[in-house]
């Protein structure tokens, strides 16, 4: 990252795809880490092993909002196409189909339920479409043909064993004509072949909650929360199932100790798990299942997402926060795993996100009137990324920065970035306009003449730029020296 030579220096900023520093999520003036992590980033795309650049903007669906078909916050989408380019979510009392473009507006969509207060999931299983649903009291699963043919209480009085539901979260994993799924302090299961509903095949006690379920490896796997009552601790666990799901004993337990549960996410063997200590409030952890024990990959700062707000993108996990949209992963196997947050989820308050036609969609809410799906397009402006703060005092010395070199693609029309220095942890901001903006050019020099620096650290806004043509950091070289 740096070079000493007599009294000057040289700083280097690349290899970006190093995303966060590991200690941005507690100390946004943090120094630890190297010279392509960030300390703060606001929609950034670092996935690219050779440049950093602007991340995906939003693009509303066709009758994405409410001046459309989507006039509630959307709480889940089926990751996966039930048939060409058509999938389906739920919101607190509709049923939506979506496709890659739209969102049905006409006919029986968006459909009201029958009593949903709260709509929780939505899974297929052998040409049917099953979605959960709570009510003023207690809970149901609907029924769809996929044709016509809606049954809003099926789960309360079709099944072998049908029975209300627990008024509580219901996330749910298929396979085969077998489904799993929460039913608060109980897993449930329906068997198609005997259309048998279990709804509390397993009880994990009165104090807690599942959190979340998947089947990987032939085993089901369980994510469950314990006394989960406001900010006390927890105590969280992922259970091992067998896969014909009838024993009522558990294969094997791994133990998260004093934590939350949001999400587990099964990917090529590993489990990954989104995380939170509630005696923090630095936000939660990423880590993956290693042997009996969890294994923390890095932090981020922002709400605990739940088993609703995961997909995968670019071979990276893709999960709302807060909402904005994160990443976690890498693009090949030779790239360290990074943490980012790679694009803006719309209103404040983040809904389902999920990528059934291969790009990301995200459903938001102001908390008000306003509500909207979107897709992943282009590239947002609303973009922004710091380095880690690097120190520049030498005994009584302070630095002196007398040039800096930006290394980027060659810009296409309308391609701009401007480049500050902040400095004295953030105090003090280089006052002369620095910008990268030149059409067809790759190497983009300044002179700031900026003195009596402690420390510093590079920041960029591509707030000026395009949507079309984004700018793409190569390098970041900062020349200067020494003085007292």
């Amino acid at each position: 990252m740096a070079s000493v030579k007599d009294d000057s220096f040289i700083i280097e900023f690349e290899k970006f795809y190093q995303g966060y520093s590991q200690m941005a999520a507690f100390n946004s003036l943090t120094e630890h880490g190297g010279g392509g992590q960030a300390s703060v980033m606001t929609n950034m795309d670092v996935l690219a092993a050779d440049y950093m650049t602007q991340g995906p903007g939003l693009s509303t669906l066709t009758n994405g909002d409410q001046d459309g078909a989507v006039d509630e916050l959307i709480n889940y989408i089926l990751d996966k196409a039930v048939s060409d380019d058509k999938t389906y979510g739920i919101g607190p009392t509709k049923l939506f189909e979506i496709s890659a473009a739209s969102v049905a507006n006409a006919g029986d969509f968006p459909r009201t339920i029958t009593g949903a207060t709260d709509g929780s999931s939505v899974a297929l299983l052998k040409g049917k479409l099953y979605y959960f649903f709570n009510k003023s009291s207690n809970a149901d699963i609907g029924q769809f043909d996929l044709s016509s043919t809606f049954d809003d209480n099926w789960g309360s009085t079709v099944p072998t064993g049908a029975a209300a539901l627990q008024d509580a979260p219901h996330p749910v994993a298929t396979k085969e004509d077998l489904m799993v799924f929460g039913n608060g302090r109980y897993v449930g299961t329906y068997t198609d072949a005997t259309t048998t509903l279990a709804p509390s095949k397993l009880d994990f006690g009165n104090d807690a909650i599942v959190a979340d379920v998947a089947f990987q490896g032939n085993q089901w796997i369980i994510a469950v929360n314990s006394g989960v009552s406001g900010t006390n601790k927890n105590s969280s666990n992922i259970f091992l199932w067998g896969a014909d799901a009838t024993s009522s004993i558990l294969d094997d337990e791994t133990g998260a100790g004093p934590q939350k549960i949001g999400f587990i996410y099964p990917i090529d063997g590993t489990i990954f798990v989104a995380y939170q200590d509630l005696t923090t409030t630095s936000g939660f952890k990423i880590g993956f299942v290693n042997g009996r024990k969890i294994t923390a990959l890095g932090y981020y700062a922002g709400a605990l997402p739940t088993f609703a707000q995961k997909t995968m993108f670019r071979d990276t996990i893709l999960f709302f926060a807060a909402g904005l949209t994160y990443s976690a992963g890498a693009m090949v196997e030779s790239l360290p795993l990074q943490l980012s947050q790679i694009a803006d989820g719309g209103y404040a308050t983040g809904g389902a996100i999920a990528a059934p036609f291969g790009t990301p969609m995200v459903a938001s809410t102001d908390g008000g009137s306003n509500h909207k799906l979107a897709n992943f397009a282009n590239y947002g402006v609303n973009c922004t990324w710091k380095s880690i703060v690097v120190p520049t005092l030498r005994g009584r010395e302070r630095g002196y920065i007398d040039e800096i070199i930006v290394v980027t693609n060659a810009l296409g029309a309308g391609a701009s970035c401007a480049l500050t220095v902040e400095y004295n942890q953030g105090v003090s901001s280089s006052t002369n306009t620095m910008t990268i903006a030149t059409t067809g050019k790759t190497r983009h020099k300044f002179t700031p003449g900026i003195g009596d620096v402690e420390d510093f650290r590079v920041a960029l806004d591509f707030s000026g730029g395009s949507t079309t043509n984004p700018v793409k950091i190569r390098k970041i070289i900062v020349l200067g020296n020494y003085r007292e």
